[in-house]
């Protein structure tokens, strides 16, 4: 949303918020009715007879893919944090021991359900799973025309014209948490993923590749890039006599406001999928989140 809404650094223009907002999506494979026959009653994949044979096995994922190429990181620590040091200190083995103990984690029909709602069971047979998450969305923003007035007061189409932005979420990829996109421009159109940025100029037919350096990490390097910059942005309030604001916008690159309304715009694409409706979005603004603004 800061890409496609904010305007440029150092201009007064207001953001160009959205017309309207559409969604559909659910969990399309990940339900109990789709769960193989063979697999039985199973609540646990290290219980399970086709074990062996699941792309969805918690064994394959965690131990096989992961752990065994010696990666104690994402996801293997979100099992449990202390495997990261019995690798380090004791080898492999240990390691793996204490990653099929933390998913051998069981629950039977006896267990009340609060027990099983409350806490995350790693090995759990992804059928019977009480995610609600979607395997398959699509989301559509839509922006009309905004003109406002320039700097000479004459009204202005720039940076404020239609256009359409579609998001599509999907369990089924190769590229897992990753991210690939394509935008569609007047001169030019720029394709990009989570290593490489493609940018092509329709008039000169010429395409330009860029490889940002890599630093690894949660959310591909994007958690150590925030912490990095927080702490330069607070530095440069406290020592350097830089304003908040304009810490945010040089060492943040966006505001509270900007944030603010990425994450609304998630929660009215949401209502638009559960209503099976189109969001009005200066509507839904004002009945959703103006009557909030000001409570303290």
């Amino acid at each position: 949303m800061w890409m496609l809404c904010s305007p440029p650094p150092g201009s007064t223009r207001a953001p160009h918020l959205p017309s309207f907002i559409t969604s559909t999506g659910s969990r399309k494979f990940f339900n109990k009715s789709r769960k193989p026959e063979a697999a039985g009653d199973a609540t646990n994949c290290l219980k399970c007879p086709v074990e062996a044979d699941c792309e969805y096995s918690a064994k394959n994922i965690y131990l096989e893919k992961q752990l065994r190429h010696g990666n104690t990181g994402w996801p293997v620590k979100i099992v449990n944090p202390q495997i990261e040091d019995i690798y380090n200190t004791s080898g492999l083995k240990p390691a793996t021991e204490k990653l099929l103990e933390n998913l051998s984690e069981d629950y039977t029909a006896d267990t009340p359900v609060a027990e099983v709602e409350k806490r995350p069971w790693f090995g759990r047979c992804v059928w019977e799973s009480d995610n609600d998450v979607c395997d398959d969305q699509c989301v559509t923003i839509t922006w009309d025309d905004d003109p406002t007035p320039d700097e000479n007061g004459k009204s202005s189409l720039k940076g404020r014209g239609a256009k359409t932005a579609q998001f599509h979420m999907v369990a089924f990829t190769e590229k897992i948490c990753e991210r690939r996109g394509r935008i569609y421009g007047t001169k030019g159109e720029i394709e990009y993923d989570s290593s490489t940025i493609k940018v092509h100029n329709f008039k000169t037919g010429e395409t330009k590749v860029y490889n940002p350096k890599q630093t690894g990490g949660g959310h591909g390097g994007g958690d150590e890039g925030l912490a990095k910059q927080f702490v330069q942005a607070v530095d440069a309030v406290n020592n350097q006599g830089m304003s908040v604001a304009e810490a945010q916008r040089t060492y943040l690159g966006c505001d509270l406001d900007e944030a603010f309304l990425s994450h609304a715009v998630v929660f009215a694409a949401e209502d638009a999928r559960k209503q099976r409706k189109v969001v009005d979005w200066k509507q839904w603004w004002a009945d959703q989140v103006e009557p909030h603004l000001h409570q303290r």
